[in-house]
């Protein structure tokens, strides 16, 4: 595997790494979401915060130990170590952490002997170069939200199970239907569809953008893409309203294996939200969003309130 990257300035790697049958042996989630690290997850963290010493060209940044995975930031300063190779770094990592042999915090002193450690990594592992503050910002988030995600899914399992092909009276019949969260939402006769132009700034939508969280607050639900600006800022919005429900669609499939934003999690887990997509299975997301697949969600959302109007 060969990544082509400027190999200049600092570089920002988000690195995630499963144990091998995704074993729990690296931490517990305690009730307050905060964790418990177990022997092998100590001795992750000692080689994890070793790496600066090891390559000064390295900042050991943001990290979150899992039960069964791990979350890491790296920083490189490629103008400090040009010819570092993150491939090469990620399988080290491994190969030392599951060896035991890394750090004096998990020998039991210095001079003493690795203890063994119950740790086998996946041989696959998951990896994003950050471009920008902006996904910088959101890499951040999700790893210092990372426990609580889990443990609202621990403790709301049902709300984050993938519904496959639901039927009911608001929606096409002829199209497939998949959906993650409350799914009594679509039996509300009073979900609207919320839909604003991109022509528009968010400031010249206030005044719409107010009707849409009032009728939230008297129990009406908005039902959105909430991709553009103005909708971004609707659902922004509708998240701080605390009794406010919404249904998010999604213009391409919804995967088998979905993994929410930290922020869509807790929602889902208040039983808030619905996240629905009318597409089948071959419409996945590739990185970007088809226009047309915008239209067409659109344009469902709009017959999807239409017959709940009819069913009052």
């Amino acid at each position: 595997m060969h990544l082509k990257l400027s190999k200049s300035g600092k570089k920002f790697f988000f690195i995630t790494l499963c144990t091998e049958g995704r074993e729990k042996t690296l931490s517990r989630i305690n009730d307050d979401a905060t964790i418990a690290l177990m022997p092998a997850g100590e001795a992750i963290v000692n080689e994890w915060r070793a790496q600066h010493a090891k390559n000064a060209a390295l900042t050991a940044s943001n990290f979150v130990i899992m039960p069964d995975h791990v979350h890491l930031l790296l920083i490189v300063d490629y103008d400090k170590s040009p010819d570092f190779d993150i491939i090469d770094w990620i399988h080290n990592f491994t190969a030392t952490t599951a060896s035991g042999s890394s750090a004096a915090g998990a020998t039991g002193g210095s001079g003493a002997l690795p203890r063994p450690l119950a740790l086998r990594w996946e041989p696959h592992f998951w990896l994003v170069l950050s471009f920008d503050s902006r996904q910088l910002s959101a890499i951040r988030r999700y790893i210092k939200l990372n426990p609580a995600r889990a443990l609202w899914k621990i403790r709301n399992p049902d709300r984050f199970i993938r519904r496959a092909n639901i039927r009911h009276a608001v929606l096409d019949e002829t199209r497939r239907w998949d959906a993650l969260g409350d799914l009594t939402l679509i039996a509300s006769p009073f979900i609207f569809p919320v839909r604003l132009t991109r022509k528009k700034t968010v400031e010249e939508h206030k005044a719409e953008i107010d009707k849409i969280i009032a009728k939230a607050r008297h129990g009406a639900i908005p039902v959105s893409g909430f991709i553009s600006p103005g909708e971004k800022e609707v659902l922004r919005r509708l998240k701080a309203e605390p009794l406010a429900r919404f249904i998010k669609t999604l213009p391409h499939a919804l995967p088998p294996r979905y993994d929410p934003s930290a922020e869509d999690s807790r929602e889902l887990a208040a039983g808030r939200m619905l996240i629905l997509s009318g597409f089948p299975q071959t419409v996945q997301h590739n990185g970007t969003i088809a226009r047309s697949n915008c239209l067409l969600m659109n344009d469902l959302i709009t017959a999807m309130c239409t017959r709940a109007a009819t069913l009052k």
